[in-house]
């Protein structure tokens, strides 16, 4: 039986051939290598906890910059705890002058 194709062009898609089968095992070794994956996914993970850990600590300095810059006077139960105080003290010295 002919297939019409030449010597040469048998051997090239032998050679073809070979590559794929070679590249598919190749494949095939990786997905079985367990230890290798695992290993893998253990250094992803460490990777992705480092920067957002990184990520978190950045962002804190930032919150802690910004509630040292605006100091008490923003935030309102401070503020209404100082009011408080002023207003006792005020009312003790009204009563204490009757």
């Amino acid at each position: 039986m002919s297939t019409g194709r030449t010597e040469g062009e048998l051997r090239q898609d032998i050679e073809r051939t070979r590559q794929q089968l070679g590249e598919t095992a190749e494949a095939l070794a990786a997905k079985a290598d367990v230890k290798a994956r695992a290993r893998q996914k253990v250094s992803q993970v460490k990777t992705q906890a480092t920067l957002r850990a990184t990520q978190a600590r950045q962002q804190a300095t930032v919150r802690a910059t910004r509630a040292k810059e605006r100091g008490w006077l923003s935030n309102p139960s401070a503020l209404a705890a100082a009011a408080a105080v002023v207003f006792a003290g005020i009312a003790i010295a009204l009563w204490r002058r009757r």
